[in-house]
């Protein structure tokens, strides 16, 4: 009996959090999709300080070591390990407290308020007995809004660049250069 996509994929996200966590990962995401190249399972994995080429090389030869031992996928694909990069995803409840304060873009499943799309400053992480968490969150209009974990489809923070300081480089101009 072969497995539905989403029963792999559940397989493959149980190998890869056991994979990460006891080699002192966290695995921020997985996906697992069919892409013109064909199938592709893509790790994003991240620990304390950053992930660097050489922590993506490792992880991508012990899962894939790993891969060839348990063979959960029944047809050729590819792997990819990566960071998180700027724009973190957003899945578990610990991932929104350490999001708290910084700017995030919310995708709801099902309109809310009359809308699906949030973005705005996430101002807290609340439990919720019954539902398990909700969000406080300031929309960039000013207004607040309470939104119940469980109905967030697509999460991340949004990379806010520094602002440009008068000591720092300005257009037109070199570095050292005078005129």
């Amino acid at each position: 009996m072969s497995m539905t996509p989403d029963g792999i994929e559940a397989r493959l996200r149980a190998l890869a959090e056991e994979m990460a966590s006891r080699s002192g990962y966290e695995l921020v995401d997985l996906e697992y999709r069919r892409e013109s190249a064909g199938w592709t399972v893509r790790l994003f994995i991240d620990r304390p300080g950053g992930v660097t080429l050489e922590d993506c090389q490792r992880v991508s030869q012990e899962f894939g070591t790993l891969l060839e031992v348990e063979d959960p996928i029944p047809h050729p694909f590819h792997l990819e390990v990566s960071s998180p990069g700027l724009d973190r995803p957003l899945r578990k409840q610990a991932d929104y407290l350490a999001a708290v304060g910084k700017k995030v873009r919310l995708q709801m499943r099902q309109p809310l308020e009359g809308r699906r799309h949030f973005s705005g400053r996430l101002e807290g992480v609340e439990d919720a007995p019954g539902e398990g968490f909700r969000l406080q969150m300031k929309d960039d209009s000013g207004t607040q809004h309470v939104i119940p974990a469980e109905g967030v489809e697509k999460a991340h923070i949004v990379y806010e660049w520094p602002e440009l300081t008068s000591q720092g480089p300005r257009k037109g101009r070199r570095p050292g250069k005078t005129r």
